[in-house]
């Protein structure tokens, strides 16, 4: 608290120009962004100020964030998805089938902001995680993360996300279709914050959409529910950095005989020769590939 009309708070919601905001009270309130710079999401912890004749908040300063989980929207320019977390949960569940090029972006970008990923297999009670799914999850856990099998229909394994989203701030990411919802509200303390936010959205206009929320889970753990997604770019300034997005291509690489080695064309590379052993697994590296050719491209556009 700066002043006695000046508060600090957490962005809960967020809908067009207006937000659901949450004061360190546990009160939630109605906020609205003060002038068009300021770009408050999800996580985000700002200050706020009640004003004369005003009935909402305003908005007016957005604090330093921790991270950001960013991505380049189809005009190539910067779009903040969410602040201020310990985890990224990728989920995915059929249909619509896999796409693990796209988990494998959303994992990379996990690692440039140097927190936690994990994959949770959502439906599971309709037997689509086959002999090839099991063997594509065997190579994420094998390198580190996390894997969950659950079923809100039949509660499985609920228990075990929630007790590993304890104490953290995690977003759910994915293609639509694959549940992410269903899962939060099964995990969700508040089952009503949903409800106020497009009670709130509401007054925006008839066409407005919650764009994302910030839900409570038991043991002081927060997730963040975003909207599905076609295609995910993670926020690379040069090809060069793509390299960081692949955990056990980067370790490889730093006993590569190149110091600027891209691990594609030069003779001589440790992670090439890893990968002809069946040290890093080929998919995964066919992924690192490929998203070295979209930042390319996407620096191409920019420079046009």
């Amino acid at each position: 608290m700066n002043s006695k009309n000046n508060h600090e708070a957490q962005i809960i919601s967020t809908y067009s120009r207006r937000m659901l905001v949450r004061t360190d009270r546990n009160e939630l309130f109605p906020a609205k962004i003060e002038g068009k710079l300021l770009k408050p999401v999800c996580g985000d912890i700002v200050e706020i100020e009640k004003k004369h004749n005003e009935p909402d908040f305003i908005i007016t300063k957005i604090l330093p964030r921790k991270n950001s989980l960013v991505r380049k929207n189809k005009y190539e320019n910067k779009e903040i998805l969410a602040s201020n977390l310990s985890e990224i949960v990728v989920v995915i569940g059929k249909p619509p089938s896999p796409d693990w090029f796209l988990v494998d972006r959303y994992i990379g970008s996990a690692e440039k902001m140097q927190i936690d990923a994990s994959i949770i297999c959502n439906k599971s009670d309709l037997n689509w995680i086959d002999d090839s799914i099991r063997s594509n999850l065997a190579v994420y856990s094998k390198i580190g993360y996390k894997i969950i099998e659950c079923s809100t229909t039949q509660d499985k394994n609920l228990a075990e996300i929630k007790h590993y989203l304890s104490k953290k701030t995690a977003i759910f990411v994915g293609q639509s279709g694959v549940g992410k919802s269903s899962i939060i509200n099964s995990l969700s303390v508040y089952s009503n914050l949903k409800t106020q936010s497009i009670s709130l959205a509401k007054k925006e206009g008839k066409h407005t959409t919650v764009n994302s929320n910030l839900i409570d889970l038991p043991n002081d753990g927060y997730v963040i529910d975003s909207p599905g997604v076609r295609d995910y770019l993670p926020d690379f300034n040069h090809e060069n950095e793509a390299s960081i997005s692949f955990k056990e291509i980067h370790n490889f690489g730093l006993k590569c005989k190149y110091n600027d080695c891209m691990h594609i064309k030069e003779q001589e590379c440790i992670v090439k020769f890893a990968v002809s052993e069946g040290k890093i697994n080929e998919r995964r590296y066919e992924s690192y590939k490929r998203l070295v050719n979209k930042i390319k491209s996407s620096e191409n556009k920019k420079n046009y």
